[in-house]
């Protein structure tokens, strides 16, 4: 019992303090009480064969496919194009896509969609962000518990279930309750949200307090200037050097932003790598 509870105590300060990864720490831990005899080796494996763990990773790999296609990028486009200034509208567009959006993807990968998408959509109305932010947080949350895969409790919740030897619960099994606390929670945050979250702060003008949105930034710097896209063609001099080799800075006055390569055609669908160029970024074909 010692030993349990100073395993978890450990492993709850590690989750706190954030310096050593959560997967880490967890095998830590798990490993600690097996070799301390606690719980055997077979109990702590039994885990990765839980069906909850491979939902889970399958869960990780339709909201990667989301991200990757492109197609949550798509909505956030074109809801931008649907909010327009009406602040009733823009609001319920925000909850409905980001509850949308969060019954198939985590709440952490809604938000971070989200957010800068959100905050352009505000500033172009001219509406405070903050009138948004907070809903949207709780809209991830609410959109999680209207499929299976929506968030882990789910998932656990449906286990416990079938093990209690009712009927396995369906893909869509919490849609109507999920539904219901949707449709309640929006319609208690629009007058909240109002209230709370549309004040000005005191030393803000209008001029001063409002947001430019992308567009307008580009503009106003000249970002898009100067900004070219090249193609190295196979058998070029400088397939296989680094940047930092080639010194394009210093000899041509060459910034390279971005380095993209490896495409690959999946019938209706192009998939391209791509990452931020280091002076260690290989130049290939």
């Amino acid at each position: 019992m010692t030993v349990t509870l100073i395993t978890l105590a450990a492993a709850a300060f590690f989750f706190v303090w954030g310096r050593i990864r959560a997967d880490v720490v967890a095998l830590c831990a798990l490993l600690t009480l097996t070799l301390s005899g606690v719980i055997t080796t077979g109990e702590a494996l039994s885990g990765f064969a839980n069906p909850i763990v491979i939902m889970m990773v399958g869960l990780f790999v339709v909201g990667g496919a989301i991200f990757n296609t492109g197609l949550a990028k798509m909505t956030g486009a074109r809801l931008m194009k649907l909010g327009g200034s009406n602040e009733t509208r823009l609001f319920l567009l925000v909850m409905g896509a980001t509850a949308m959006i969060g019954s198939f993807v985590s709440n952490t990968g809604t938000v971070a969609l989200m957010l800068p998408i959100v905050v352009s959509m505000a500033a172009g109305a001219g509406i405070s962000a903050s009138r948004y932010l907070m809903p949207l947080a709780f809209a991830s949350s609410l959109g999680g518990m209207m499929t299976l895969i929506g968030t882990p409790p789910n998932l656990v919740v449906a286990e416990v279930w079938e093990e209690a030897g009712h009927e396995p619960m369906t893909f869509f099994t919490f849609l109507p309750a999920g539904a219901v606390c949707l449709v309640a929670g929006t319609l208690l945050l629009i007058p909240l949200s109002k209230w709370f979250l549309s004040k000005k702060r005191p030393d803000s003008s209008d001029d001063k307090g409002k947001s430019k949105i992308m567009t307008q930034l580009v503009d106003e710097y000249g970002l898009d200037r100067d900004l070219y896209s090249l193609r190295v063609p196979s058998g070029s001099k400088i397939c296989g050097q680094t940047i930092g080799a080639l010194d394009l800075r210093r000899n041509y006055g060459i910034e390279v932003i971005e380095v993209r390569g490896g495409e690959e055609d999946r019938g209706f669908l192009r998939r391209i790598s791509q990452r931020a160029a280091t002076a260690e970024t290989e130049i290939t074909a």
